[in-house]
């Protein structure tokens, strides 16, 4: 799937990233950050971007005065990210590396907002619960998780998506403390219309 995702970097087909900058999509996601700080209050710490790609969600996201760290496997999409935080004139840290292998990779550690858009979706079983041990071992007891999800579905080569059990099993230290539908489907391809999307937050159990 990294293959994949190099070559479509490499040609600049990266239609999931369109939304990022305005309509339904980024108002409900800027909604979903102004929540996580609303119980916090400035300075908010460090937060973890998961797949990050291109920093469309990292940038904005350290706009607002997160000190983030974008990770992402496809050195493509890092050299983009970099790019766009420089463009954008803030300090974001962007790691090529592997998400199942995040204290491997250099991370760092006590991120109290750990952002996945869409990278879940896209692991196997095995990487999933990978993932999940390696985020409770690098963020902070008072952490919080923003997860988008597709529910599961045949969608080859698309991401195959995952339920809310899938999610609970690969982190079972968290519990499911929100579940938000995504307000942009309305925008999505034809074919992508009826995808079950969701949000789900979650913090320590």
């Amino acid at each position: 799937m990294s293959l994949l995702y190099e070559v479509l970097y490499q040609f600049g087909i990266t239609p999931w990233e369109g939304d990022a900058s305005h309509g339904p999509a980024a108002e409900q996601i800027s909604a979903l950050f102004a929540r996580e700080e609303s119980s916090r209050g400035p300075p908010y710490g460090s937060a973890l971007d998961l797949g990050c790609g291109s920093g469309v969600w990292s940038v904005p996201l350290a706009r607002r005065g997160w000190q983030v760290t974008g990770i992402d496997v496809v050195t493509k999409a890092i050299t983009r990210a970099r790019a766009r935080a420089k463009s954008a004139a803030v300090d974001v840290r962007f790691v090529v590396g592997d998400v199942t292998a995040l204290q491997d990779a250099g991370v760092g550690s006590g991120f109290r907002l750990v952002l996945d858009f869409e990278c879940f979706n896209h692991l196997s079983e095995v990487q999933r619960m990978a993932v999940g041990r390696e985020v409770s071992a690098v963020v902070a007891s008072d952490a919080t998780i923003l997860m988008l999800v597709w529910e599961r579905g045949r969608r080859w080569p698309l991401a195959p998506g995952a339920s809310r059990n899938d999610i609970e099993i690969a982190f079972p230290a968290w519990k499911v403390i929100a579940k938000d539908g995504y307000a942009a489907r309305s925008t999505l391809p034809g074919w992508l219309k009826n995808v079950d999307m969701n949000f789900y937050r979650m913090s320590r159990a």
